[in-house]
């Protein structure tokens, strides 16, 4: 490269000279070589144009080359890389043979220990063969009586199916039982003795006993009102409060109006329902 460079700088410098020559010569003959020496001056100015195009070009090359360089670089230290990882891999390749060597060795006593087994299991399956003729008529006693215990077995798998079916019948019908009792506002859970009926009725009278508002109501025992049941009472739209059931008879009960539930004054003519639904 730098051959180059030198060999472009010798090329200037003849140029030079030659165009300093020319210029000598013009002057000591006092002729007129103007244009001689316009074209001189072209071709000296074609010369530097070349002169840079290759100077750029060298430089162009030089980057070409430190790049591929770089990239040989590269190349080796990935090969490099990858010869360690092969030879590691020998390694590992040759571990694992000696290991297979050992097994095989192993193997191999483990054949002869089995040839031996094999001798001594013969001299077994002599003896096993005569025992075995004394058991065949134990076995055919034990096989008439599995098929008696299989036939009885079905007789049970068959009592068994219909138990399971009856089973899933009577699931399938509380099932059907409890979502009745949820559409019907009742907690499957409730004590039947304890959930309140679905009832209405309406304030037949006001009393005040011992700082409580008492209320008697139209519907009592024979609608299945019993004492500790709460009903809800309101007039139109309007929610009025809560009252705890304390005695009932046939056809009437009377409740103890709940405070902490009271929205309004409550008055004769009010409606009740164990159920709140106004309308």
């Amino acid at each position: 490269m730098r051959l180059l460079g030198s060999v472009l700088i010798f090329v200037t410098m003849i140029t030079s000279i030659f165009v300093m020559a020319v210029a000598i010569m013009v002057y000591s003959t006092h002729r007129n070589f103007k244009e001689d020496a316009d074209r001189l001056t072209a071709k000296l100015s074609d010369s530097k144009n070349q002169n840079l195009q290759l100077e750029s070009k060298l430089r162009s090359l030089d980057n070409q080359l430190t790049g591929k360089i770089e990239a040989s670089k590269q190349k080796v230290a990935l090969l490099e890389s990858e010869r360690i990882q092969l030879v590691a891999q020998n390694t590992a390749s040759q571990a694992e043979l000696d290991q297979l060597r050992q097994e095989q060795r192993a193997n191999t006593a483990a054949v002869v220990s089995t040839q031996s087994n094999n001798e001594s299991l013969t001299t077994e399956v002599n003896t096993l063969r005569d025992a075995n003729q004394e058991n065949q008529q134990a076995r055919d006693v034990a096989v008439a009586t599995a098929i008696r215990s299989t036939d009885e077995l079905h007789q049970a798998q068959g009592i068994l199916t219909s138990l399971h079916e009856r089973s899933t019948q009577l699931v399938q019908q509380l099932s059907e039982k409890i979502s009745l009792l949820r559409e019907n506002g009742i907690d499957p859970s409730t004590d039947p003795q304890a959930a309140a009926p679905n009832v209405r009725g309406i304030v037949k009278a006001i009393h005040r006993a011992a700082g409580k508002q008492l209320i008697e109501i139209s519907v009592g025992a024979d609608d299945g009102l019993k004492p500790g049941h709460t009903i809800e009472v309101y007039r139109g739209d309007h929610y009025l409060g809560r009252a705890e059931i304390l005695k009932t008879e046939p056809d009437r009960a009377v409740g103890r109006v709940i405070r902490h539930f009271q929205k309004g004054a409550i008055q004769e003519g009010d409606h009740v329902a164990t159920k709140f639904r106004i309308g």
